[in-house]
């Protein structure tokens, strides 16, 4: 007969993994964040699908090597284009009205591209804009935006 084997140690196996602990963490916070960044890249690319896509569809996440991750900028502007897109076009004003804007074009211009001009102006042409863009499209990203700035320059 062979006699049973000795049991391990306690303090031993308490040793062993307080040292191993380090790299666990490691890899649990790699592991992590490998998981964030990839829900990132999918909110965006359904983001990207969701106004080209048919509604009988289910979105379609490209496979990809590369990880990507978004900083809160890309985030706001991929809305900002969406909301373009997912907002209903707003009849074109008589162009006496559009003329009087302090951004020439006004019309023309997407929102994106508005948002981009809008820190130019001073507080008395953001109401101008503010007065126009609530009367005619009412885009969302536009009037946020005239609030931040209207109340940073108080």
């Amino acid at each position: 007969m062979t006699a049973a084997p000795n049991p391990p140690n306690p303090s031993e196996l308490i040793d062993k993994f307080i040292s191993q602990l380090p790299d666990k963490i490691k890899l649990w916070r790699f592991v992590g964040k490998m998981a964030v960044e990839q829900v990132n890249k999918r909110f965006i690319d359904q983001v990207d699908n969701y106004s080209t896509r048919e509604p009988s569809n289910p979105p379609v996440v490209p496979k990809s090597d590369k990880l990507v991750v978004a900083s809160s900028d890309e985030i706001q502007i991929k809305t900002a284009k969406m909301m373009d897109k997912v907002q209903p076009k707003a009849k074109k004003t008589p162009p006496s009205t559009a003329s009087k804007l302090p951004i020439a074009g006004y019309d023309d211009l997407s929102a994106l591209q508005i948002l981009d001009l809008l820190g130019g102006l001073d507080k008395a042409e953001l109401t101008k804009i503010k007065k126009y863009e609530t009367a005619n499209r009412s885009r969302q990203t536009i009037l946020k935006k005239i609030a931040l700035l209207s109340d940073a320059s108080k």
